[in-house]
């Protein structure tokens, strides 16, 4: 269902194709794409389970600081990070949006540095 709407078909369409309503094709798809989230969820979290390097940023810390934070973990792993700083910094904007207002985490998160290198916003 997902590949078919990727493809560009409507919902009206794919349901003549199946054979069934459009509300029901709606229902399907929003089923889909939320057993998606769940699943990429758990992905996030079986990845920071085995990091080897977790950062708590804790609410009122300035983002800004967060890549040096990560560089000397990541220096003290030995784990090379494939980001640069202002890469890391766009990641955690990307990642935790709704918890930072400007500079300043509102909420606690935490930034996952896995053993290839790649960061994750959790």
């Amino acid at each position: 269902m997902l590949e078919l709407r990727a493809k560009g078909l409507t919902q009206a369409e794919i349901a003549r194709r199946l054979r069934t309503s459009r509300p029901n094709v709606c229902i399907l798809e929003r089923r889909a794409r939320d057993n998606i989230a769940r699943a990429e969820r758990t992905l996030k979290l079986a990845a920071k389970l085995r990091a080897p390097v977790v950062l708590e940023v804790r609410q009122g810390d300035d983002i800004l600081e967060i890549p040096n934070r990560l560089f000397k973990a990541a220096d003290a792993a030995k784990i090379r990070v494939k980001l640069s700083t202002p890469d890391i910094v766009s990641k955690i904007r990307e990642g935790a949006g709704d918890k930072l207002h400007g500079r300043s985490a509102t909420q606690s998160f935490d930034v996952v540095l896995t053993s290839e290198g790649e960061i994750l916003i959790t």
